[in-house]
């Protein structure tokens, strides 16, 4: 794995042109080609799915599905469009993991989307009683929003980004995460600068470069079979 060789920044606005390669993906997702008959088998075991910013259950739906398809006990978070309010959103969720763990009676995997993998390695961190491991795709690590082209958009509504991001890097050497994490991210992410995805702080943390767009994570079949190989490690 190979770290950025530039100051980390938010994406570079050409790199948005990279994110049209979602259509291909979401094309290619629908094409009859078998490709889940050599992928590891769930037995049961939950998963939750957490959409990213500005996305809700449907835009997760194909992803869930297919787990489902599996054989896990696959849901999304059903708490609606992830609207980035964590404040509402992060007790939200912490007690709905909680019920899908005890309905359960097992930890849960946690597959998070760009700002849902964000908030599922928060969940992982604070409690690690009701989650076995957390999958991201294409989530920020380092500062938070700051290296993210929505950061743009939160700096417009006047949140400090640099006191968000110091606040970010103080909870990972603060509290480091005990569950197994594996990290998704491709160089060319228009969305989330790719070297924000790297976790410097934990270092049982996989990563995997993928090649594939932000936007397509949750509907690309390679991807898929990451996560589905991520999913059954012990």
């Amino acid at each position: 794995m190979n770290t950025p060789d530039r100051k980390l920044m938010m994406p570079a606005r050409k790199l948005m042109l990279w994110e049209l390669r979602v259509v291909p993906e979401l094309v290619g997702s629908f094409l009859p080609r078998p490709f889940a008959a050599e992928l590891p088998r769930g037995h049961g075991e939950p998963v939750m799915v957490l959409p990213g910013f500005a996305a809700d259950d449907l835009a997760v739906s194909l992803l869930t599905r297919r787990l489902k398809a599996l054989g896990y006990h696959a849901i999304s978070w059903g708490l609606g469009r992830n609207t980035g309010n964590l404040k509402r959103l992060q007790p939200l969720l912490v007690e709905r993991l909680q019920r899908f763990a005890d309905s359960r009676g097992a930890k849960v995997k946690l597959v998070g989307w760009s700002l849902g993998g964000a908030m599922a390695r928060e969940i992982a961190r604070e409690y690690p009683q009701w989650v076995d491991q957390v999958v991201t795709l294409g989530s920020p690590v380092i500062g938070g929003a700051k290296f993210t082209a929505v950061g743009r958009s939160y700096q417009k509504k006047g949140l400090d980004l640099d006191r968000s991001a110091l606040a970010a890097d103080a909870r990972e050497t603060g509290k480091p995460i005990s569950v197994p994490v594996t990290a998704l991210y491709d160089r060319h992410d228009g969305i989330v600068n790719w070297g924000a995805c790297i976790d410097r702080h934990n270092r049982h943390v996989k990563h995997i470069e993928v090649q594939c767009s932000h936007l397509g994570m949750v509907v690309d079949r390679k991807v898929f079979g990451i996560i589905a190989n991520a999913l059954a490690q012990p």
